[in-house]
Formats: C-alpha cells, sequence, structure tokens
C-alpha cells in the first residue's frame, strides 16, 4: 500500500511501517504548587496516543513524542516529561505524517544502520521509562 505526503517540498510515496515505542498521555496530572489535577497536559489530551520518537538518556526524564495537538489536531512534535506517560507499549508506525516528523529531525533511514529505530531499540525504550517513573519521580513533593 502506497501513502503520499507533501512535507517540506519534498514527496513521500511509500511509507515501509516501522516500530516504534508509544503511550497514552495520563488522563489526570497534577499541575503547579497546589497540585491541581487537569485532564492531560497542555499540549495532549488525556488518554492520547504518542509515538516516542527519541528519549534523554542521560536526563531519565523527558522524551520527544510525536502525537495529535489538543486543539488543532494536527500531529505536533514535542517534549514531555515521561511523569505524564502511561501504558508504554511496542506499536507499528503506518502514518508518513509520523515518520515524516522523525524523519525531519533524526533521519530514521540512516540510524537504523546505527541501532536506532528498530524494533530491539523500542524495547529497551519501553522496558527504561517506567524505571524511570518509579527510580527517579516517586517524590513529587
Amino acid at each position: 500500500m502506497k501513502k503520499t505526503l507533501e512535507s517540506d517540498s519534498k514527496k513521500i510515496t511509500e511509507i515501509e511501517p516501522f516500530w516504534c515505542a508509544a503511550a497514552n498521555v495520563k488522563k489526570e496530572n497534577s499541575f503547579g504548587a497546589e497540585r491541581v489535577e487537569r485532564p492531560g497536559t497542555k499540549h495532549f489530551r488525556g488518554g492520547a496516543k504518542v509515538y516516542i520518537a527519541d528519549v534523554y538518556w542521560g536526563m531519565c526524564d523527558s522524551v520527544t513524542v510525536i502525537g495529535h495537538h489538543r486543539n488543532s489536531g494536527r500531529y505536533i512534535k514535542i517534549d514531555i516529561h515521561v511523569k505524564r506517560l502511561e501504558n508504554f507499549r511496542l506499536e507499528l508506525v503506518y502514518s508518513p505524517k509520523v515518520a515524516a516528523l522523525i524523519d525531519r529531525d533524526f533521519d530514521r533511514r540512516a540510524n537504523v544502520n546505527a541501532g536506532f529505530y528498530t524494533k530491539e531499540y523500542a524495547e529497551q525504550i519501553i522496558a527504561a521509562l517506567p524505571l524511570w517513573i518509579e527510580n527517579y519521580h516517586t517524590r513529587e513533593e
């Protein structure tokens, strides 16, 4: 099946599915000094599916995600704190828009040879992120 996309004056005519870590934005998140509970985050609705494009291995707190924006409905790519995510899993990406956003900054095809954007790499991300939450972000006072 061929999919096309016009992005940054480049035409993507065929997308091969690739493995990526995915997660959901928590339905309720606490914000501010008063720890006010609000649905989702500023950019994503609670429960929204996001693809994890990259992680900050040394910091153990943030990831780069791609998902549908809360208001515009367009795909966006932003960094988000890992404690705002849950339900980490492995998924195949079929969306040419998601692939284009990853390729724009991370050059997915070139990085596959270096070991990134493979099924094994996505599994490492899925295994690590819950440990980050447990070990580094349990105390939020």
